[in-house]
């Protein structure tokens, strides 16, 4: 047994409504795609200007290396002298590597190490995460000490608050 419908049914000026919120909302997500691919294309373009600059600064450091290399060799000092500038050619290769390597070079690369050593990733992530608490617990004690509000102590006799 079928039971007549107790709300009406839908009326021109009703679906004309639908369509226009159909309509807002694709044209909110044309303009969130196109925020979007707008946003990407500044962090790529951040990440090659930032890549190349990191590759001179990396470059220089080379070189002073390599100088501090020859010093050594003039001391006598052989070992020191060849490991310093082993270091020095490998900084002369990361750094010719960022300032060639654009930003989609540099991400698939970082996304095949990761891949190939996602152990070191995780231990990476850990060890930022665990730098970035001291910091910020180190940066907190000292906008408390400074703070001009008094601080809640619990073991305080007067009832919790600092005098």
């Amino acid at each position: 047994m079928s039971y007549p419908s107790s709300s009406p049914a839908p009326t021109a000026g009703e679906r004309s409504v639908g369509d226009q919120a159909k309509e807002q909302v694709q044209q909110v997500t044309e303009r969130a795609h196109d925020v979007a691919g707008n946003a990407q294309l500044k962090i790529r373009d951040q990440i090659d200007t930032r890549s190349t600059q990191a590759g001179e600064q990396v470059v220089a450091t080379a070189m002073a290396l390599r100088s501090g290399a020859d010093e050594l060799y003039r001391q006598g000092n052989e070992s020191a002298g060849d490991a310093a500038k082993r270091a020095a050619a490998q900084a002369e290769r990361l750094g010719s590597y960022l300032k060639s390597a654009d930003a989609d070079q540099i991400l698939a690369d970082v996304e095949d190490v990761a891949r190939r050593n996602s152990w070191a990733v995780v231990v990476g992530g850990v060890v930022a995460g665990a730098a970035a608490a001291r910091f910020l617990k180190a940066s907190s004690s000292r906008r408390y000490a400074s703070s001009p509000y008094p601080t809640v102590s619990r073991s305080s006799p007067n009832g919790g608050v600092a005098q």
